[in-house]
This record gives C-alpha cells, sequence and structure tokens, in this order.
C-alpha cells in the first residue's frame, strides 16, 4: 500500500454497500454496444477497469425507456430480459475482482438529443435542440411521462436481478430529468412544472418511489445532478440545495455532484484550461454543506488532488472517467506504490468523444482504450530485434515502449538535447501542465523499460547506426511553417516555439499573435496572463476552428477574462518596422506591435525521412513528420509501428 496515498484506499460506505476504495469509475458512454446492450468489447472495457482496482465501477447512461429519446426508440434492450442478462455478465467478471457495480438510469437526454434517429426530440417543454438549434422539442405527455417511470421501476428490479450492486439516477448536465427540474428548460403549467417546489420535483420523487419500490429500502440509490447550470437562468446553488435536501430526506443514499451543462460544455468535459480537481470546491465542498450522506465527484483528478479533495473533506469518493480511460490501472499503480507509471489523461477530449472526425473512439495517449480484447496485452516476441527509432517526440517514444515492452533492443536518436520534441514548447502555458506530466510518464517508462537514449545525435540516410537494425522508425516530427508574407524576416518576428523556449525574454509589452489556432490562442492567453498587451488574428471567421467544442468554450472565457483583443476574419498582408498590415471587412488597417508571434501551423519534416525510406525497406515513418496532426495521432502511430515489430 502506498503510505502517503493511504486514506484513498479506505474502505467506504454508500448506504449499507462497502466499497474496497474511495475510486470509481465515472459514468460515461462508451458507445461499445447496441439496441441498449454492452457488447463483448464492453464487458473487457470495464473488466479492465476492475482488474486496475477501482473499488466501484458506473455503468454509462443506460436507458431505461422507449418513449423519450429518438434513438432509444430503436432499440430493442432497453428495460427486456436482454438489458438485463448484458448487466448480469459485467457484474459477474467485476465482482471476481472485489468491484461494486452501479447501474446509471436514465430517461434520456432529452433537448441534448443524438441527431440522425429523427426529428421527434422531446423535453419538458418546448425547446431548442442543442444540436440542431433550428429545430425545436415536443413537451412529454402525462402519459408518456407515466410511462417513463413505470420503465424506471422495470429497470431498476432487473439491476437488482442482474447483480448490480447500487442505482444512480441520471439527473445532470441539462438532459431530460435535469430539463423538468430546471425552470429554464420546464415551463409547464400541468402538475409536472416548475411552478412550485412540489411541482418542480415531481418526477425526480415519482422516479425514486418508483427504484426504491423495486429494489427494497437496503439497496444503495444515488443521485448523479449539478448544483449550478453556470448559464444565464439555469438552475444555480441556492435551488439546487434545495433539491438536495430534499432527495436526502427522502432517503436518497449518496450525491454524486458536479456543475455545468452543454450550453456552456467545458464544465460538462472539463479542458486543460480548468485545472485539476475542478469540481472539489464547486460541486464537493458544497454539497458537504448540505447534507451527512456520501459526496461523489469527478472532475480531471490527479492523485495529489485526489488526495487532497479527501482528506479536506471535499468528496468522499473520488470519480475517475478519462483518467481511467488513459490507464485503466491507475488505482493498482498509485496503491502500490507506483504514481509515477500512471499514464496522464491529457484532457485533449478529441478520441474518447468521438469527435473531430476520428473513425472511431479511444483515448488519445491509450490506443488500446475500448479496445483492451485486441490491444490490452502486448505480448512479447520470440526473437529479439534491433529498433533504431530517429526522433525522440511523442511518437518516437511510444514507439519504443512497446517495441521495448516485446522485449526488442531498442535504441532513440535525437537531435536536440532532450526527449520530448513538439510536446515541450506544448507543456509551457501554465494551464497545459499534463502535457509535462505525460513527458515526465514516457521518460521513466524509457528509464524502466532499458530504451537507450542517444541525444545531440543527428541521424540521416548515410548514418552507419541504420546498417544493423531490424526495423527503423523515422519520427522526425515538424516545423513551424513561415508564411509567404511581405516583412516575414523581420527581426520583430518569432515562430510560436521560439516564443515558448528561448526568445521569451526578448517578447516586448505590445504582442501581436499572427494565427488563432491552439497554439496562437495558448500563447495570447499565456502572455495576457503575464501582463502583456496581446492583439490575435485570425483569418478565419472564430478561433481555434478546428479544435475542440469544449475547448473554444474555455479559450472564449479566457481570451475574454485577459483582455485579448481578438480579430477574426482577418488576413495580414504585409509586417513592418510598426506591427503588421492586416485587412479585413473594413478595410486596411495598420497594427502596432513590439513583438510578432507567428503561430501559422506546422510543415512535416518529411525530406530525412523520405530519405531514409528510399534507401531501406525496413523503415516506417510515423507522427508529424509525414502528416502534422494532434497528439492523439502520434502516440496511435507510434503504438502500431512498435506492435508491428515481430
Amino acid at each position: 500500500m502506498s503510505k502517503g496515498y493511504s486514506k484513498l484506499f479506505e474502505r467506504t460506505y454508500i448506504g449499507n454497500m462497502g466499497v474496497k476504495n474511495r475510486f470509481a469509475l465515472a459514468p460515461m458512454g462508451t458507445g461499445l454496444g447496441s439496441d441498449g446492450l454492452i457488447d463483448d468489447d464492453g464487458l473487457e472495457y470495464y473488466t479492465e477497469r476492475a482488474k486496475g482496482g477501482v473499488g466501484l465501477l458506473i455503468l454509462g447512461f443506460q436507458n431505461v425507456t422507449r418513449v423519450t429519446d429518438p434513438a432509444a426508440r430503436t432499440y430493442y434492450g432497453v428495460g427486456t430480459p436482454l438489458q438485463e442478462m448484458s448487466w448480469a455478465r459485467v457484474a459477474d467478471r467485476v465482482h471476481g475482482y472485489g468491484t461494486k457495480i452501479m447501474a446509471q438510469l436514465s430517461i434520456g437526454l432529452g433537448r441534448c438529443g443524438i441527431p440522425g434517429y429523427g426529428d421527434d426530440y422531446v423535453s419538458a417543454s418546448e425547446n431548442p435542440v442543442y444540436y440542431e438549434p433550428d429545430k425545436m422539442t415536443r413537451p412529454l405527455t402525462r402519459e408518456e411521462i407515466h410511462q417513463a417511470v413505470k420503465d424506471y421501476g422495470v429497470a431498476a428490479a432487473a439491476c437488482k436481478r442482474a447483480g448490480m450492486d447500487a442505482i444512480e439516477i441520471h439527473a445532470h448536465f441539462g438532459y431530460l430529468l435535469d430539463q423538468f427540474m430546471t425552470k429554464k428548460w420546464n415551463r409547464r403549467e400541468d402538475e409536472y412544472g416548475t411552478q412550485n417546489f412540489e411541482n418542480q420535483t415531481r418526477l425526480i420523487t415519482e422516479i425514486y418511489e418508483a427504484t426504491r419500490s423495486a429494489v427494497g429500502k437496503d439497496y444503495p440509490i444515488v443521485v448523479r445532478m449539478v448544483t449550478d447550470h453556470m448559464i444565464p437562468d439555469g438552475r444555480g446553488k441556492e435551488e439546487s440545495a434545495e433539491i438536495i435536501r430534499y432527495l436526502d430526506q427522502l432517503g436518497v443514499d449518496a450525491f454524486d455532484l458536479d456543475v455545468g451543462c452543454y450550453d456552456i460544455k467545458d464544465w460538462c468535459f472539463p479542458t486543460h484550461y480548468l485545472g485539476d480537481g475542478c469540481m472539489a470546491d464547486l460541486a464537493g465542498a458544497y454539497g458537504k454543506t448540505l447534507t451527512d450522506k456520501p459526496i461523489m465527484t469527478v472532475g480531471s483528478y490527479t492523485p495529489q488532488t485526489a488526495l487532497e479533495a479527501v482528506e479536506s473533506g471535499k468528496s468522499d469518493f473520488i470519480l475517475l472517467g478519462r483518467g481511467m480511460l488513459a490507464d485503466p490501472h491507475f488505482v493498482n499503480k498509485l496503491c502500490y506504490g507506483h504514481p509515477e507509471d500512471i499514464r496522464p489523461c491529457i484532457k485533449c477530449n478529441r478520441f474518447c468523444l468521438g469527435g473531430a472526425g476520428y473513425v472511431d473512439s479511444s483515448c488519445a495517449v491509450n490506443p488500446a482504450c475500448f479496445k483492451e480484447k485486441k490491444y490490452g496485452t502486448i505480448n512479447m516476441s520470440k526473437i529479439t530485434r534491433k529498433v533504431t527509432v530517429i526522433g525522440g517526440g511523442i511518437a518516437g517514444m511510444e514507439a519504443a515502449r512497446v517495441a521495448a515492452i516485446k522485449g526488442h533492443d531498442v535504441t532513440i536518436y535525437d537531435k536536440a538535447d532532450q526527449l520530448g520534441g513538439q510536446l515541450i514548447p506544448a507543456m509551457d502555458p501554465p494551464f497545459k501542465s499534463r502535457l509535462s506530466n505525460l513527458l515526465d510518464y514516457y521518460k521513466v517508462q524509457m528509464d524502466k523499460l532499458g530504451v537507450h537514449i542517444e541525444l545531440n545525435h543527428e541521424i540521416n540516410a548515410d548514418s552507419t547506426e541504420l546498417a544493423n537494425a531490424h526495423t527503423i522508425i523515422v519520427a522526425t516530427g515538424a516545423h513551424p511553417f513561415k508564411p509567404p508574407i511581405e516583412g516575414v524576416e523581420n527581426d520583430k518576428i518569432m515562430d510560436v516555439i521560439e516564443a515558448h523556449l528561448e526568445g521569451r525574454e526578448c517578447i516586448g509589452q505590445k504582442v501581436l499573435v499572427a494565427g488563432g489556432g491552439a497554439s496562437g490562442c495558448d500563447i495570447a492567453i499565456e502572455l495576457a496572463q503575464e501582463g502583456k498587451d496581446v492583439i490575435l488574428v485570425e483569418m478565419l471567421d472564430q478561433v481555434d476552428a478546428t479544435g475542440t467544442i469544449e475547448d473554444r468554450f474555455s479559450i472564449h472565457r479566457l481570451l475574454k477574462k485577459y483582455n485579448v483583443d481578438v480579430l477574426t476574419g482577418t488576413k495580414i498582408r504585409k509586417f513592418n518596422d510598426q506591427g503588421a498590415v492586416v485587412q479585413n471587412s473594413e478595410g486596411r488597417q495598420q497594427l502596432p506591435a513590439d513583438t510578432i508571434i507567428v503561430a501559422m501551423g506546422m510543415h512535416p519534416n518529411i525530406e530525412p525521412g523520405k530519405a531514409i525510406l528510399d534507401k531501406y525497406t525496413n523503415a516506417v515513418m510515423v507522427g508529424d513528420c509525414t502528416k502534422v496532426a494532434q497528439i492523439g495521432e502520434a502516440v496511435r502511430e507510434g503504438f502500431f509501428a512498435g506492435l508491428a515489430v515481430d
């Protein structure tokens, strides 16, 4: 047992259900199944987290009724023996590891429904559909409400029969049940309206009573809800406090609390910019003032912030969501004194949310996530091969890690004086500390796995070091793109990599950042936090146009908070000694600047790798040297390149 973290490994209770430690897998939609069932990949996904030591698993979003979401109406598994058998398979497997399991039961997403299953969206009242705001929901009828409540009771009874240890009522993030509890979305005039507190809580009361009737008085029931929607006219802390106190008296055994809703989506899936353990004070500490029942909180916990939240009494249980996608063995590694081996979530919200145009969902730093049966175990090769990796960035280190696990003799060559590549400037902003944690993780793994590191050592196609390699993995990364703009060689101009590294002392008070992608926004925010006067110029109509929705919420808030002057739809025509000449719909103007930072993207460093591939048929290129992308793609390509060495 890790002595420093022993508080996190105390046996803790929800009602009469004892949980072996204070860690729980947060409920997340995984897409691992169809028709309301959990498929074989889902079974392996949950089993791997139980094997990794977590005390409690919470199944993500189990629909209980066909009368609400258009998507749920296509299921045959909802509320049927098939769904019950699906749950039972998971319960049997995870119980073998001493892990408890809780089913999160939901009546649907309401106005946040998934597009593509029809236009019959429902809510408490008529509301704009979140993903298709030109469409409106219709109010659920009384008959549909009554049926949904009955379906909840049926599903609850099935949960207990299937071996689930507890039930969580899903009432958060502005989903359907939350919509009934919130005046912004519920303007009904019947007994399910919000004219008074009794009506406002009528639906959740009926759902709780149907659930309690189905499972009995000693079976744990948890409610997940927000303490503050954090939007105008949303439900605030005082109103939520009244509901929490009421549910406490009603008999709820614990509360899973957070903040936010889809209208401020970065709080639904916290970004880099919100910090670690971000729900501990906003939801956990606040909840502890309202009830003596156990409080559960999520919010990008690290081992250190988790310990602080429990020791300070802000949370009784620590929910790990994306952290356990990144490393399903997070809990055991911490328990047995190896926190340095925990692969950190970098909070990128890309692969795990199935967004950004990726082929399938996974995890940016763990390509085996959701594919545990195929890739969860890396087997030793029968023959030890000599593997040469050129480039010590993320793609190169991941390839080296996997090849070394397979038992191969691996050497990384890098022309720089340290490992990390583009991760080093990317982790410079204080809000990107998770990237620093990722680099630390890789350095530890390189050392523990015996990977040979040759720094300040440049390799080309003629290097003799390549001659005896069985496999050559080229991961030479990318370099900043220099735009073909007049005056780009001006002395007051630096690229964003320089700005993060050696050029910091040369940056003047008045800064113009040319390029409003992720790197441009980050350097603009960072410099503004330091007190610089920053103007951000972007040719597109919005900043961070290719980033995630969640990041854009955070970025826009921070740009406004730190008074960054943002010019979108604006092209830079010329750089000069005064700053830059720009043009937009209002015409041309001169923007003064002491320093200009160019953040207009990166260009693949393809030529060295191409020369090597032309000479050696046993060479492969991975990462940004082939196509500039995100960390997730670099890790993924490195993972499979290392796996292919046999």
